[in-house]
């Protein structure tokens, strides 16, 4: 592809989560390349910028890259989604560099939100416009709540907010996995779960440790299915001197072999904390109690 072949209005950024204020700028991206007769194109990152920029301080990613191509097409209605790595040599291009890259995909115009900053000298749209390389759409803020953020999104599911994380998605937050082997201690106690595994592994945001209730979707179906998870170590029947962390989802009313199944897992409410119980009996009565009021949410 040349720079003649321009036919893209672009927006790039990190997109994690893909809030509310994202929906509204690829929105807007999608109603300004249509009225200028340009396809929409939308270029994302793999891994956060502090991993490069600030590695002593990474950020856990609110959603893997499948994930974000996914709900970009879905919910944006965007379909080419281009999701690159941020390198060290990334970071080091300039704003003109950068430009000059993009003009090379075919990309007429890109559309930058009214905080967005491009390049490693960090030029905002107006900085940006004035190098005259390709066009500059200067996209209004974000109508409405201006504390819509990945940041505000990243502390509300770390404090277990999960209504304050609903609201700033716009839906549940949701982590994708694949369901793998597990010790199945579950299963002893009469809760079989399925032990998930994080797309982005040790990378993954989740919420603080507890039971939680949720929706977990199989692949290939439509269709979601309650379920209770617990995040954590399980105390009560995991004895082993360094316990690992893991995410067990109880499916409520379903008994199915789905290892290897990737999964998305959608956290509705947190139920309680997790806790060591004096016996097994007293565990199965609050997993039947906790199994209850996931079920009725």
């Amino acid at each position: 592809m040349t720079s003649t072949e321009a036919r893209y209005m672009a927006a790039t950024g990190m997109f994690d989560g893909l809030h509310a204020g994202h929906l509204f700028v690829l929105a807007e991206l999608r109603r300004r390349a249509a009225a200028r007769g340009l396809q929409p194109m939308v270029i994302s990152f793999a891994n956060h910028p502090s991993e490069t920029l600030r590695p002593d301080k990474p950020v856990r990613l609110l959603m893997s890259a499948p994930a974000k191509r996914k709900a970009i097409r879905e919910l944006a209605g965007i379909d080419t989604v281009e999701i690159i790595d941020f390198t060290p040599d990334f970071a080091a291009m300039t704003a003109a560099q950068y430009l000059a890259t993009l003009k090379k995909k075919g990309i007429a115009a890109l559309a930058m939100g009214f905080n967005n900053h491009i390049g490693s000298d960090r030029l905002d749209a107006t900085g940006a416009a004035a190098l005259g390389i390709i066009d500059i759409e200067q996209l209004p803020p974000c109508p409405g709540d201006e504390a819509t953020s990945s940041s505000a999104l990243r502390h509300a599911i770390a404090d277990a907010d999960l209504d304050t994380a609903t609201s700033l998605l716009g839906r549940p937050f949701a982590i994708d996995g694949t369901v793998v082997g597990g010790k199945r201690l579950g299963r002893t106690i009469g809760f079989p779960t399925a032990n998930i595994a994080p797309t982005l592994g040790s990378r993954q945001l989740l919420p603080p440790d507890g039971v939680y209730a949720a929706d977990i979707t199989l692949e290939g179906e439509t269709a979601t299915r309650r379920a209770m998870v617990n995040i954590g170590v399980r105390p009560t029947v995991d004895n082993s001197a360094a316990p690992a962390r893991s995410i067990e989802a109880h499916i409520l009313d379903f008994d199915a072999d789905i290892y290897g199944t990737p999964v998305s897992l959608a956290f509705l409410r947190r139920l309680r904390s997790e806790r060591r119980f004096p016996s097994l009996d007293a565990l199965r009565a609050q997993l039947a109690l906790d199994a209850t009021a996931a079920r009725h949410i």
